[in-house]
């Protein structure tokens, strides 16, 4: 199982990471460092999240005149992959596909949008791409294939494709359905006949939640249509690289995704990456639900032959955050990822005070976490 942690290419708001603009040597020293500390082997970077963290090419995508790899047209990118991999760490690339920043986005390939200028270096809402548009899989395509043809050296590619509200999904589904039947009105009528399986509603009394349009039928099957071509583009672009890295598709632990994507991936060697920070939620019966599902859920694919990796919290928590809760999650599924042999389990974070990437935490708790870490992982060694 590779122990990991995470930080940004992308551009992110001050407070939250400050490791997408430092030079290459700053940012060799903030990881040698904490390997010195901690005993991590693996390390993934966002190159693409609600911004974008790549000099690119592609008209669709901002390049941010601070971010390092826009200063160096991407050699800062691979100078770090293979600084890293040169001292037996692998590197992984997160791709956030759904998500475009306002200013390069066509607003017809558009279906919602979501202001994030809270987290990320942007000056407007972020845009929600349309995924069923066809414009939209040749797009996917095109950044798969410039992220690998930019570092080629990468070992792991692991793909993202949320950010979509309900309403927006069944904003969705109504069009596609009026598009088929012109007969068909406004105002909800298609979504007013839901139905669901066993399966689904089980899993949302187990959950604690209602059964709404995401759990439904209706929702599934033009779901798996179109998340089956998001698939297939990036299965092709893969193919037409020669890439030889592995691939995989992050879904929330406990989310409708997890009914969907498992029945999808096109290649049996695709990994999925559930992740969630428990850290969001309070203990409740509830919470004990969800962190048992998602438990069950992984230990099925594994037991199925699927790759699996754990992606759980490490720098994050909210206002109302108990700290204790905290800990024992994070402790619970490291300890739970280890039981059942997952094949990675991936932290989310970088517990470096100042520079790493966080989430509304003090740079005090980052350090408690960094303490944390190098007792589940080991105590770290010199990379000299």
């Amino acid at each position: 199982m590779f122990k990991g942690f995470m930080d940004h290419w992308v551009p992110t708001a001050q407070g939250y990471s400050e490791f997408w603009k430092q030079d290459f040597e700053t940012a060799a020293r903030i990881l040698d460092e904490l390997r010195e500390d901690v005993d991590f082997d693996h390390f993934t970077f966002y190159t693409k999240w609600y911004t974008n963290g790549i000099r690119s090419r592609l008209p669709y995508l901002y390049n941010h005149p601070e971010a390092s790899n826009v200063k160096t047209d991407n050699e800062w990118g691979r100078k770090l992959i293979d600084h890293l991999r040169a001292k037996g760490i692998s590197v992984g690339s997160m791709i956030q596909f759904l998500t475009y920043e306002q200013q390069c986005w066509e607003p017809d390939l558009t279906i919602d949008e979501w202001d994030v200028r809270n987290c990320a270096e942007t000056e407007q809402p972020i845009q929600i791409a349309d995924f069923t548009d066809p414009r939209f899989q040749v797009r996917v395509k095109e950044i798969v294939k410039e992220q690998l043809e930019q570092f080629p050296a990468l070992d792991y590619l692991f793909m993202e494709f949320e950010g979509v509200k309900a309403e927006a999904l069944e904003a969705l589904y109504e069009r596609l359905v009026r598009e088929r039947n012109p007969a068909v009105g406004e105002s909800g009528e298609a979504a007013q006949s839901l139905r669901y399986t066993a399966a689904a509603l089980e899993h949302c009394a187990r959950i604690g939640v209602t059964p709404s349009f995401l759990w439904s039928e209706e929702a599934a099957g033009m779901l798996r249509h179109y998340y089956s071509l998001n698939l297939q583009a990036v299965r092709d672009a893969v193919t037409e690289v020669g890439y030889r890295g592995a691939v995989g598709v992050v879904i929330y632990s406990y989310g409708y995704e997890t009914l969907i994507y498992p029945d999808v991936i096109p290649d049996p060697d695709w990994w999925l990456l559930p992740w969630c920070y428990w850290v969001w939620e309070k203990s409740s019966p509830a919470v004990d639900g969800r962190m048992a599902v998602s438990k069950e859920l992984m230990a099925r694919w594994k037991q199925e032959g699927r790759k699996v990796c754990y992606i759980g919290d490490v720098t994050i928590a909210f206002d109302e955050s108990d700290p204790e809760f905290k800990e024992a999650a994070i402790r619970d599924f490291y300890a739970f990822s280890q039981e059942v042999k997952l094949d990675g389990y991936l932290g989310m974070g970088n517990p470096v005070p100042e520079m790493g990437l966080k989430w509304l935490i003090t740079d005090e708790c980052v350090s408690d976490m960094r303490k944390l870490y190098r007792e589940l992982y080991g105590a770290g060694r010199s990379l000299s």
